[in-house]
């Protein structure tokens, strides 16, 4: 997929996000399909108000990986609360026999979410990003590499002759 750059009248650029939910609970709502592809829907239909294009969407039984560009207008705190909320207002709203025996009270998804942002997301990245994020979030992923690479770095004042 070739994402083309964002241009508006004074700039040019490309902002994409990685954007992690999860149903409250961690419950496997996503087994089924219907959830799936009606909490994408909704998802979809708030991004889309919002302006932000959505590139790529997967995930697991009981998480949702969606890949946004074009969300700089907003907070990641923003995006995802505006999102979790329509969501959660509509499966509830419209939904709510899908998956009551999993979800109770007026919760459907977690409290938190996970965020990255990311170059410029090809289907071999998302497939990557997908794999990967299935580790625990705050684990590094290629720790060893990062840890190796802050070490060589130089500091400004090596540069300054």
């Amino acid at each position: 997929m070739k994402q083309e750059l964002i241009r508006t009248s004074s700039t040019v650029g490309e902002a994409n996000l990685h954007l992690q939910l999860t149903p409250a609970y961690r419950r496997d709502i996503f087994v089924r399909e219907d959830v799936k592809a009606l909490t994408i829907m909704y998802a979809k239909q708030k991004l889309d108000e919002l302006g932000v294009l959505i590139l790529a969407v997967d995930g697991g039984p009981d998480h949702m990986h969606i890949f946004l560009s074009n969300w700089k207008k907003y907070s990641v705190e923003k995006l995802a609360q505006g999102v979790k909320g329509y969501v959660s207002r509509m499966m509830r709203k419209h939904h709510w026999d899908l998956f009551r025996n999993k979800l109770w009270g007026k919760k459907f998804w977690t409290e938190g979410y996970f965020y990255r942002t990311v170059g410029q997301v090809t289907k071999d990245a998302t497939k990557y990003y997908v794999e990967k994020s299935q580790q625990k979030h705050w684990r590094a992923l290629d720790y060893g590499y990062y840890k190796h690479s802050k070490e060589r770095q130089m500091g400004l004042s090596q540069y300054v002759n």
